[in-house]
């Protein structure tokens, strides 16, 4: 079992890969048995976890208090694995598959974490509400530092919300990058004639590539509002207008007259020489600046897992002065500014300094020292991707919102075997690793089962046609006499408790 679970949670062995591995050595188990004995060490493993929450506390304690990170994550319309880590050690303390965010759920979950760790000195949270509300309930008059990365998130959304939609909308309604796609597309079909100047073949493939520079921006993820596409490609189009006048230029002394490069030229003219693209353009790009020079006080990273964010623990006072400054910057440009730029820069600091409490929390550990934090979710969603990416080579990515939703909490327990403080001061006590496994008790084995989907409400059959001709099917074979036991199989239910 030990070695299933090894091979399949850790190296991420496929079941056919473990059962070719054991026939090797004349070993015969076959695939649903490997899925058992696998799902088994999970719940083993963290039983074993649960053991040691009295090592596990003394260690917390010995490092001045816990600082409690917070976080869920999930597919839209899937269950969420809820996590608590402890910044300091990276450790995850506890995990639970949840249907939402909801109070009652985080609050549920907070409950059986205080009655099992102590009391933390910080907890470090997203914005919301739900969150924020179980929190004050559970650990009352305990501080709470906002998750930085999730406040510039939350931050850019409410700035770039109209303007950038409707700076959007305008060039969209322009329609010059649709018809640009379109004189890619219709010289890439052009034929290239052995006779044609190499010059116009050339100049034909520069537009192509010109083309592609400026829409990639919008046909790729755009991680919103880290990345604003259309202000991206605004930004293209005047260093590629440049280039093109050179063309234009050097094609005129040399006596060639190419209509690609002229009609090109007349669309990016037609979309730069717009007034009211260029004005939202230029409030947006002004924004922008000062949406970046947030970001960049706070150290965050354009992805939270990113090595852009700062993982390193971060002092509150010098960023609070720091950021006063850039503020006070802020005000002054928008007053220089004025109109929409000065209500933009009245918008972004007032958001500001409203969260100023929860942005620069002091934090004084146990011992009474002033200590300093990781003041994002890093660590959290570092541990949400080592689950999802050890799925993904295990499954080959076709099950990962699957598997995720029922393992998710188990397999981050486990992630803590890649934890090098959890190995050193947790596990260096555990002289016998198979026989600490072997010991854990049925009951342990059935509290830790309810960790895999405990709020699940999944649909037997999920075709409304073929559920409708099931029940019918029941039905027929019961008036008539025959047996049930193909009807079950095709609901996967096996080994069914026969009653009189």
């Amino acid at each position: 079992m030990v070695a299933i679970g090894i091979l399949r949670w850790f190296f991420d062995y496929q079941r056919e890969e473990i059962k070719t591995l054991l026939l090797s050595r004349e070993i015969h188990i076959s695939t649903g048995e490997i899925s058992n004995l696998s799902e088994e060490f999970l719940l083993r493993f963290y039983a074993l976890h649960k053991r040691h929450i009295p090592q596990i506390k003394a260690l917390f304690e010995k490092k001045g208090g816990i600082r409690l990170h917070l976080d869920g994550t999930g597919e839209a319309g899937n269950e969420i694995v809820f996590m608590a880590k402890e910044g300091e050690t990276g450790i995850t303390m506890d995990a639970q598959i949840i249907p939402t965010e909801n109070k009652k759920y985080v609050k549920a979950f907070l409950q059986t974490l205080k009655s099992q760790y102590d009391t933390p000195i910080v907890v470090v949270r997203d914005m919301s509400k739900q969150i924020r509300d179980a929190v004050t309930e559970v650990y009352s008059g305990v501080q709470q530092q906002i998750c930085h990365y999730h406040f510039v998130n939350n931050f850019g959304k409410l700035i770039f919300k109209e303007k950038y939609a409707a700076f959007r909308k305008r060039i969209v309604k322009m329609q010059i990058l649709s018809q640009l796609k379109k004189m890619k597309e219709k010289i890439a079909t052009m034929a290239c004639l052995a006779s044609e100047n190499v010059i116009v073949v050339a100049e034909r493939k520069w537009i192509t590539l010109a083309i592609e520079h400026l829409l990639i921006s919008r046909e790729r993820s755009s991680n919103y509002p880290f990345v604003l596409p259309y202000l991206e490609i605004m930004n293209r189009i005047l260093e590629i207008k440049n280039m093109n006048r050179r063309i234009l230029g050097w094609n005129k002394s040399h006596n060639f007259d190419i209509c690609e490069i002229t009609e090109f030229s007349k669309k990016l003219e037609a979309i730069t020489s717009n007034t009211d693209v260029n004005t939202q353009y230029t409030n947006i790009k002004e924004m922008w600046t000062w949406f970046e020079k947030v970001r960049i006080t706070l150290r965050v990273g354009r992805h939270l897992s990113q090595n852009g964010s700062d993982t390193a623990p971060t002092n509150a006072q010098k960023m609070k002065v720091d950021m006063d400054t850039l503020l006070t910057e802020i005000d002054n440009e928008g007053e220089a500014s004025g109109g929409e730029l000065l209500l933009a820069a009245r918008q972004i600091t007032k958001n500001c300094r409203q969260h100023t409490n929860e942005l620069f929390v002091e934090v004084k550990d146990n011992f009474g020292n002033v200590v300093e934090i990781m003041r994002d979710n890093n660590i959290e969603e570092r541990s949400h991707r080592w689950s999802r990416m050890h799925i993904r080579r295990r499954t080959g990515g076709t099950r990962t919102t699957n598997e995720m939703a029922q393992y998710g909490a188990l397999t981050a327990i486990f992630s803590n075997i890649e934890n090098e403080t959890y190995i050193k001061e947790i596990f260096s006590n555990v002289k016998d690793f198979i026989r600490e496994i072997q010991d854990i008790t049925p009951q342990e084995i059935q509290r830790s089962r309810k960790l895999i989907r405990p709020y699940t409400c999944k649909e037997i059959i999920h075709s409304d046609t073929k559920r409708l001709n099931i029940l019918k099917e029941f039905i027929d074979l019961l008036e008539d006499g025959y047996s049930v036991e193909n009807w079950l199989s095709k609901l996967n239910i096996s080994n069914p408790i026969m009653t009189p």
